[in-house]
């Protein structure tokens, strides 16, 4: 893992109440603490995104870009690219090109966004 897209610019991770849940248990929080310390509300104020650092990185990537809560990672995570891509993603995820090619990606349905509002 390369960990570029946990590096991805105005990137956003929304977190639901389930994977609130998750989360927190593993880290041994309450889910208000985790809330509290570790999410803040999306741009559109629908939903709760997690926090990044001042870099733009995600705040659970490593200096080994490893994920730091890799076992119970978001969704949104855990199927990039395989699910879902933005239309910048094969700029930033040198695994969607092979011998100077993009990859297709089928799309599920799912829908993802950057703060700048791009949905895909």
């Amino acid at each position: 893992m390369c960990g570029a897209c946990c590096r991805m610019p105005n990137g956003i991770v929304r977190v639901s109440d389930a994977e609130i849940a998750r989360i927190a248990a593993f880290l041994g929080m309450g889910e208000t603490e985790f809330i509290e310390l570790e999410t803040e509300v999306a741009p559109d104020r629908e939903g709760l995104i997690l926090k990044s650092r001042s870099d733009g990185a995600c705040a659970w990537l490593t200096e080994d870009n490893l994920c730091r809560i890799n076992p119970v990672k978001p969704d949104k995570c855990r199927t990039f690219p395989f699910e879902w891509v933005n239309s910048d993603s094969s700029e930033v995820c040198p695994g969607l090109k092979r011998n100077g090619e993009e990859k297709s990606i089928q799309h599920h349905g799912n829908r993802h966004e950057h703060k700048t509002g791009t949905k895909k």
